[in-house]
C-alpha cells in the first residue's frame, strides 16, 4: 500500500512540473498571439474568428500577461538615479538644487562627498 502511495507522489511531481513546462509555452504562445492581434488593424472579435480562437480565451491570457507584466515591474524598479561623474575642476563649493531643497557643500572635500553619494545610490545602499 505504502509504494504506490509513493509511486503516486512521484507521478503527480512529473505530472505538475510538464504543467508548469506547459504553462510557460502557453504564456510565450499567448503572447506572440496578442502582439500578432495589437499589429493587426482587426478588431479582437474578427481576429479571434479568423484564428478560431474563443474570445475569453483571448482576453484571459491578455489580462494574465498584463498582470504578470505588472508584477515583474514592481519586482524589479527602474533605477531612479544617474551616476554623473565629476569632469569639471574641483570646486571649493558645491550647490545641488533639489526643488524643494537646496544642498551647498564647502570646502576642498566636497567633490569627495557627492563622489561618495553618486557611488552610495549607486550600489544600491
Amino acid at each position: 500500500m505504502r509504494a504506490k502511495a509513493v509511486v503516486g507522489i512521484e507521478q503527480a511531481a512529473r505530472v505538475n512540473g510538464r504543467r508548469r513546462q506547459n504553462a510557460r509555452r502557453n504564456a510565450a504562445r499567448w503572447a506572440r498571439i496578442i502582439e500578432a492581434r495589437r499589429r493587426s488593424d482587426l478588431t479582437v472579435v474578427e481576429f479571434c474568428r479568423r484564428r478560431g480562437i474563443a474570445k475569453a480565451t483571448f482576453w484571459y491570457w491578455r489580462k494574465r500577461l498584463v498582470t504578470t507584466e505588472k508584477h515583474e515591474q514592481v519586482a524589479k524598479p527602474v533605477q531612479r538615479f544617474l551616476a554623473v561623474p565629476i569632469v569639471a575642476p574641483v570646486a571649493e563649493r558645491i550647490e545641488v538644487d533639489l526643488g524643494t531643497m537646496r544642498v551647498r557643500l564647502e570646502g576642498t572635500g566636497a567633490a569627495r562627498v557627492v563622489e561618495a553619494i553618486v557611488a552610495r545610490v549607486g550600489s544600491g545602499a
